[in-house]
């Protein structure tokens, strides 16, 4: 986030999060930012964010099909949802609402470590079949960015662990969509031999994920 926060400056008055879910990193942006406002496609999502009641504003709508006028914001940002909609639409409404010389900011969390590899192996014994390969294979925003007329891109890493307790990790597993591939009959099974392998892998109690955290900015 400061790293963020020294591309846009806080000089910007408006801010605008696409694909923000349930507003984790939106409210964190709204800290130091005066104009924020959060957008995704999920309704569900949306509601649990408004549930915080702060200044934000937010809107269901998809990115491909915005309703706010155009040149409106002077930032834009994305956490983690940007291959969602890496498409030529999405990205000409991007460039649509934000303001000539706004920055568009991407931020994604990448595996770094073996966290997923061992959950789809896991998975490949439950249902006997290879999991698809992520939909991030072959995803290069810096690339996408360029291809799409922004300029002054830079691209940032940061090394991060994030540290779950073995309930937690219960449910970081469950909450990941390679757990809608196991069948329902399979799924108590599931659990256990997930409990197994995170009770002989965790250290002190404690299960580490290694990620690297890619940020990716343009300018319009």
């Amino acid at each position: 986030m400061k790293y963020i926060f020294s591309l846009i400056n806080t000089s910007p008055k408006t801010l605008l999060d696409v694909g923000c879910g349930t507003g984790i990193a939106t409210r964190q942006l709204a800290q130091r930012m005066s104009d924020v406002s959060g957008c995704d496609v999920d309704s569900k999502m949306i509601e649990t964010a408004q549930g915080y009641k702060d200044s934000i504003k937010y809107y269901v709508c998809p990115t491909e099909k915005m309703s706010f006028e155009s040149q409106m914001f002077d930032a834009i940002t994305s956490f983690g949802a940007f291959h969602l909609f890496c498409d030529e639409k999405s990205i000409s409404e991007i460039k649509r609402v934000l303001k000539s010389g706004g920055f568009f900011i991407i931020v994604n969390k990448n595996e770094a470590g073996n966290f997923r590899k061992d959950y789809e192996q896991i998975v490949e014994k439950l249902t006997g079949t290879k999991p698809p390969q992520s939909v991030k294979v072959g995803y290069n925003p810096a690339s996408i960015l360029e291809q799409n007329c922004f300029s002054k891109i830079t691209e940032k890493r940061f090394s991060h662990i994030e540290e779950f307790t073995i309930p937690r990790a219960m449910e970081q597993i469950q909450s990941m969509s390679l757990w809608n591939l196991i069948p329902e009959n399979k799924k108590q099974e599931a659990l256990e031999i997930f409990r197994n392998h995170f009770e002989k892998s965790a250290k002190d109690g404690v299960i580490h994920r290694k990620l690297e955290i890619a940020v990716v900015s343009g300018k319009k």
